[in-house]
């Protein structure tokens, strides 16, 4: 049970992580990648994305692996 549990834990991160990546912000070709503000906002909402995909990659997979171990015993 905890070889499964890491498995699936793998696989949804994996997931998670390619859905995260193609859905990166980026920044629309009519706005200046110069300006000092719009590339605050980016880097804001980039690591906002980051956090938020990184918290729904692990914190499921640890609780799946914490249930293999659990069931295990």
């Amino acid at each position: 049970m905890q070889l499964l549990g890491l498995i699936i834990s793998g696989i949804w991160i994996a997931a998670v992580a390619w859905f995260g990546w193609t859905s990166l912000p980026q920044l629309p070709l009519d706005v200046s990648a110069t300006d000092p503000g719009t590339v605050e906002a980016l880097n804001a909402a980039r690591t906002q994305h980051a956090l938020m995909f990184g918290a729904i990659a692990f914190v499921p997979a640890v609780l799946v692996v914490l249930l293999g171990r659990w069931s295990a015993r």
